[in-house]
């Protein structure tokens, strides 16, 4: 990510912040937040603008430090934007001889290999593919799943977790266990999609989440969570006393590419009353990876029905 590419980022992480009055953060009240927390910090209304606009060359490791502070970043993200300051993008840093169609072929395969429930999600968390076992898990079809490409984020995986869709997944748990789900999916969510925050397509898809009251809220608490540096996995419990609990581990699998990384998320049996449950859940289940969303292009023909229908940015 080039100075200007990081500026940008700058910019687009300071307005998704609001001040106690709802108001988003100009540069100077970004500036002013950064010398509360540290009157020695070395931002100022002017250099904020300079880095924005990427004419601050400079940007040593107080300033960055400063800047990630001020802006409140979860440690997933204050990793992902130390990792975008280096100045190389994903192009130059991963192997670049593979196609996408190959990569993604690849994926989909151990995708349906994979004997236990799994879903295959891509740096925006849409959900790219799922294998039979799941679908069997949340008691559901693929058709079921099609259904929700019309909706707008129909496929992210966010998207569903705050929809009516996830009632019944939802009612599941306990509040706590709820809470707790959904802080970290936001989290890992905004981990993620820190790198593509300027992107038209994460603009859209934002705007879309934001439409839902509990997501707000949880993209604005995240910070007094106790998962504050929750990077992956995720251990659940899920079930009624009639149908009996399921305890599982999901657990991230990725695959670095230069077009955005893709990751295998596995639901790991906690128990072994689980583990009997997902072998009853595998049995007779044919290995197929049914595709739900394109990868990697977002904005092309074969986009989402949903984003093909918004206007253009200029």
């Amino acid at each position: 990510m080039n100075r200007k590419e990081l500026g940008k980022l700058i910019s687009a992480l300071r307005k998704e912040n609001f001040d106690a009055e709802g108001n988003r953060l100009t540069q100077a009240t970004l500036a002013e937040r950064a010398q509360r927390r540290d009157p020695q910090c070395p931002l100022n209304e002017i250099i904020i603008g300079k880095i924005e606009r990427g004419e601050r060359a400079n940007l040593d490791a107080d300033l960055l430090l400063s800047l990630a502070n001020a802006l409140e970043l979860t440690a997933g993200e204050r990793r992902e934007f130390v990792l975008a300051t280096s100045g190389f993008d994903n192009r130059q840093i991963y192997d670049v001889s593979k196609t996408p169609d190959d990569i993604l072929a690849a994926a989909s395969q151990m995708l349906a290999d994979i004997r236990l429930p799994a879903l295959l999600l891509d740096t925006y968390l849409d959900v790219i593919a799922v294998n039979d076992i799941l679908l069997r898990l949340y008691e559901t079809t693929f058709g079921d799943l099609v259904q929700r490409m019309r909706r707008p984020a129909g496929f992210n995986l966010l998207g569903f977790v705050f929809s009516s869709d996830f009632e019944a997944q939802r009612a599941q748990m306990s509040q706590r266990e709820w809470n707790s789900f959904a802080a970290g999916n936001v989290i890992y969510f905004r981990r993620v999609t820190l790198l593509y925050r300027t992107t038209d397509y994460f603009t859209a898809l934002f705007a879309q989440l934001r439409r839902n009251r509990e997501f707000r809220w949880f993209w604005e608490q995240v910070f007094y969570e106790e998962k504050r540096y929750f990077v992956g996995g995720e251990s659940l419990e899920m079930g009624t006393g009639d149908s009996g609990r399921f305890r599982y581990l999901t657990t991230p699998m990725v695959t670095l590419t230069p077009y955005g990384n893709l990751e295998i998320i596995t639901h790991i049996p906690r128990n072994p009353e689980t583990a009997d449950a997902f072998h009853q859940l595998a049995d007779g289940a044919p290995s197929t990876a049914h595709r739900l969303s394109p990868w990697p292009g977002k904005n092309s023909a074969s986009a989402p029905v949903w984003l093909r229908a918004m206007p253009r940015s200029t």
